[in-house]
Protein backbone atom coordinates (compact mmCIF):
# COMPACT_ATOMS: atom_id res chain seq x y z
CA UNK A 1 0.00 0.00 0.00
CA UNK A 2 1.38 3.14 -0.99
CA UNK A 3 1.41 6.07 1.69
CA UNK A 4 -0.79 9.25 1.22
CA UNK A 5 0.49 12.05 -1.03
CA UNK A 6 1.82 15.10 1.22
CA UNK A 7 -1.21 17.69 1.90
CA UNK A 8 1.31 20.92 1.27
CA UNK A 9 5.07 20.97 -0.35
CA UNK A 10 6.53 20.28 3.56
CA UNK A 11 6.07 16.64 3.65
CA UNK A 12 8.24 16.60 0.16
CA UNK A 13 10.76 18.45 2.29
CA UNK A 14 10.44 15.93 5.56
CA UNK A 15 10.47 12.74 3.28
CA UNK A 16 13.62 14.27 1.55
CA UNK A 17 15.28 14.90 5.14
CA UNK A 18 14.19 11.74 6.99
CA UNK A 19 15.99 9.74 3.78
CA UNK A 20 19.24 11.92 4.33
CA UNK A 21 19.60 11.63 8.10
CA UNK A 22 18.69 7.76 7.79
CA UNK A 23 21.90 7.19 4.96
CA UNK A 24 24.43 5.43 7.36
CA UNK A 25 22.28 5.23 10.58
CA UNK A 26 20.22 3.27 12.25
CA UNK A 27 16.03 4.26 11.63
CA UNK A 28 15.78 4.25 15.15
CA UNK A 29 18.20 6.60 16.17
CA UNK A 30 16.62 9.03 13.37
CA UNK A 31 13.06 8.21 14.69
CA UNK A 32 13.60 8.84 17.90
CA UNK A 33 15.02 12.52 17.12
CA UNK A 34 12.47 13.28 14.24
CA UNK A 35 10.51 15.33 16.54
CA UNK A 36 13.31 17.62 17.57
CA UNK A 37 14.11 17.82 13.40
CA UNK A 38 10.38 18.85 13.33
CA UNK A 39 10.56 21.67 15.96
CA UNK A 40 14.17 22.71 14.25
CA UNK A 41 13.38 22.94 10.82
CA UNK A 42 9.96 24.51 11.16
CA UNK A 43 7.91 21.53 10.57
CA UNK A 44 10.01 21.38 7.38
CA UNK A 45 7.73 24.67 6.03
CA UNK A 46 10.19 24.96 2.50
CA UNK A 47 9.75 28.90 2.69
CA UNK A 48 11.11 29.40 5.74
CA UNK A 49 13.62 26.62 6.01
CA UNK A 50 14.82 28.05 2.64
CA UNK A 51 15.38 31.39 4.12
CA UNK A 52 17.51 29.78 6.93
CA UNK A 53 21.54 31.42 7.34
CA UNK A 54 24.66 29.17 7.60
CA UNK A 55 24.81 30.52 11.44
CA UNK A 56 21.24 28.63 11.68
CA UNK A 57 22.58 25.93 10.18
CA UNK A 58 26.13 26.14 12.16
CA UNK A 59 23.39 26.53 15.79
CA UNK A 60 22.19 23.52 15.05
CA UNK A 61 25.22 21.83 14.99
CA UNK A 62 24.92 22.60 18.88
CA UNK A 63 21.32 21.56 18.99
CA UNK A 64 20.62 17.93 21.07
CA UNK A 65 17.33 17.73 19.30
CA UNK A 66 18.69 16.96 15.76
CA UNK A 67 21.79 14.50 14.51
CA UNK A 68 24.73 17.15 14.64
CA UNK A 69 25.63 16.40 10.64
CA UNK A 70 26.58 19.74 9.30
CA UNK A 71 26.81 18.93 5.42
CA UNK A 72 23.25 17.03 5.91
CA UNK A 73 21.66 19.83 8.06
CA UNK A 74 22.74 22.33 5.25
CA UNK A 75 21.79 19.91 2.83
CA UNK A 76 17.78 20.75 4.06
CA UNK A 77 18.46 24.37 3.68
CA UNK A 78 19.49 23.45 0.00
CA UNK A 79 17.21 21.61 -0.70
CA UNK A 80 14.53 23.59 0.78
CA UNK A 81 15.78 26.25 -1.64
CA UNK A 82 15.68 24.00 -4.60
CA UNK A 83 12.12 23.38 -3.79
CA UNK A 84 11.29 26.99 -3.11
CA UNK A 85 12.49 27.46 -6.57
CA UNK A 86 10.72 24.54 -8.61
CA UNK A 87 7.21 25.75 -6.75
CA UNK A 88 7.45 29.39 -8.20
CA UNK A 89 7.65 27.87 -11.17
CA UNK A 90 5.46 25.27 -11.02
CA UNK A 91 2.82 26.45 -8.43
CA UNK A 92 4.15 23.68 -5.62
CA UNK A 93 7.31 21.30 -5.69
CA UNK A 94 3.90 18.31 -5.45
CA UNK A 95 2.95 19.59 -9.14
CA UNK A 96 6.55 19.70 -10.60
CA UNK A 97 7.12 16.14 -8.62
CA UNK A 98 3.63 14.68 -10.29
CA UNK A 99 4.86 16.12 -13.83
CA UNK A 100 8.44 14.81 -13.60
CA UNK A 101 6.76 11.20 -12.58
CA UNK A 102 4.21 11.60 -15.14
CA UNK A 103 6.68 12.43 -18.21
CA UNK A 104 10.10 10.33 -17.12
CA UNK A 105 8.26 7.62 -14.71
CA UNK A 106 10.09 6.46 -11.91
CA UNK A 107 13.67 5.84 -13.38
CA UNK A 108 13.79 9.11 -15.06
CA UNK A 109 12.11 11.41 -12.35
CA UNK A 110 14.20 9.45 -9.71
CA UNK A 111 17.85 10.17 -11.85
CA UNK A 112 16.27 14.07 -11.82
CA UNK A 113 15.60 13.95 -8.22
CA UNK A 114 19.24 12.50 -7.59
CA UNK A 115 20.51 14.88 -9.61
CA UNK A 116 19.20 17.96 -8.43
CA UNK A 117 18.70 17.20 -4.61
CA UNK A 118 21.52 16.98 -1.77
CA UNK A 119 22.26 14.33 -0.81
CA UNK A 120 19.88 12.49 -2.43
CA UNK A 121 21.10 9.49 -4.62
CA UNK A 122 19.06 7.73 -7.22
CA UNK A 123 18.16 4.81 -4.93
CA UNK A 124 17.05 7.45 -2.19
CA UNK A 125 15.04 8.91 -4.84
CA UNK A 126 13.24 6.34 -5.11
CA UNK A 127 12.54 6.09 -1.43
CA UNK A 128 11.28 9.41 -1.67
CA UNK A 129 8.89 9.16 -4.34
CA UNK A 130 7.22 6.29 -2.71
CA UNK A 131 7.49 8.13 0.62
CA UNK A 132 5.02 10.85 -0.86
CA UNK A 133 2.43 8.34 -2.86
CA UNK A 134 4.22 7.47 -6.11
CA UNK A 135 3.91 3.91 -7.27
CA UNK A 136 7.89 2.71 -7.87
CA UNK A 137 6.84 -1.55 -7.88
CA UNK A 138 7.77 -3.59 -5.39
CA UNK A 139 8.79 -2.30 -1.90
CA UNK A 140 9.36 -4.65 0.35
CA UNK A 141 8.05 -4.61 3.85
CA UNK A 142 11.09 -3.62 5.75
CA UNK A 143 11.61 -0.61 3.21
CA UNK A 144 7.98 0.14 3.18
CA UNK A 145 8.22 0.97 6.81
CA UNK A 146 11.73 2.66 6.71
CA UNK A 147 10.16 5.35 4.21
CA UNK A 148 6.83 5.61 5.05
CA UNK A 149 6.04 9.08 6.65
CA UNK A 150 7.30 9.57 9.89
CA UNK A 151 4.32 9.60 12.29
CA UNK A 152 5.67 9.10 15.98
Amino acid sequence: MLPDTPASDAGYLESASRIIFMGGLNRQVVDNKWPGFREAFHGFDPQVVAAMSPGDVDRLTEDDRVIKYRAKLQAVVSNAQTMQELAEAHGSFGAWVDALYAEQGVDGAAKALAKRFAYISEQGARFWLFGTGHDIGEVSVKNQGKYAPFTG
